[in-house]
């Protein structure tokens, strides 16, 4: 019940809904009572901001702060002797008319491809996947392991975690498996420093293997029509929103 709730306040305070209620309440002031300044304040506030949330400029600098606090493991390093390589879980639709990989989310497949990658170097490692199903036939953790075994790695050499639910509860429960061994952690660019923060609090500090960068430095010049706002400037800004409000919720945490 707790998850389900924070699940949903989580989601009320994503950038979108949140200045679309904004907006919507600065409709009712405007047609059903006298405030008609607060009204046009908080209409003209909603409409720039998800303005400015689409704009490439802006989401792509709000997103790159989040991701570039960890470097990602460049091929020449990529052999570190890991015994474990965590790959946090990122949601799917267990749909059986299509291919696992095609059930996985795209960050779930770039996350997986980071894991292969370190696995393929490293062909000792344990890989550990998670994931609950949270209301599908399969668990997240399933569909990952079944994605593992048809790209080579064998059934033995993983590790599933089918009930953990978010963050929190992977890191608990994988630094119980990685005490005192050499691992990689396999997450998202904008998600890896709150990941990390976990895994200290349980006494663990795997090797930081950011994957799924939105934000990327250009060596060329930008075309004009890049600055056009879009749907995918404000997924950007929705990825990098979330770790903020993830960050506001632990730290509210060691408040309490």
């Amino acid at each position: 019940m707790l998850f389900l709730a924070k699940k949903w306040i989580g989601g009320l305070l994503m950038p979108l809904p949140l200045f679309l209620l904004i907006f919507f309440i600065a409709l009712i002031l405007l047609f059903f009572t006298q405030k008609q300044k607060m009204a046009k304040v908080l209409l003209l506030c909603s409409f720039t901001f998800i303005l400015l949330i689409s704009f490439m400029p802006v989401a792509e600098r709000l997103t790159h702060r989040v991701e570039r606090k960890h470097l990602p493991i460049l091929q020449k390093n990529v052999a570190q002797n890991f015994d474990y390589i965590l790959l946090l879980g990122s949601g799917g639709i267990a749909d059986p008319s299509l291919p696992v990989n095609s059930q996985l989310s795209s960050i779930a497949n770039s996350r997986f491809l980071e894991a292969l990658r370190l696995f393929q170097a490293n062909p000792k490692a344990i890989l550990v996947v998670s994931g609950a199903n949270l209301g599908d036939v399969k668990t997240h953790a399933q569909m990952m392991q079944e994605l593992a075994i048809i790209m080579g790695i064998p059934k033995q050499q993983i590790i599933r975690l089918d009930k953990s639910l978010d963050t929190d509860d992977e890191a608990k429960q994988m630094s119980k498996l990685i005490r005192g061994k050499k691992s990689a952690l396999v997450t998202s660019a904008t998600h890896m420093d709150r990941a990390l923060k976990l895994f200290y609090k349980y006494g663990t500090a795997p090797m930081a293997a950011p994957s799924h960068f939105l934000a990327k430095n250009r060596s060329g010049d930008i075309p004009s029509y890049y600055y056009i706002p879009n749907a995918y400037q404000l997924y950007k800004t929705k990825v990098a929103w979330h770790e903020y409000l993830g960050r506001a919720q632990n730290w509210v945490k060691r408040l309490l």
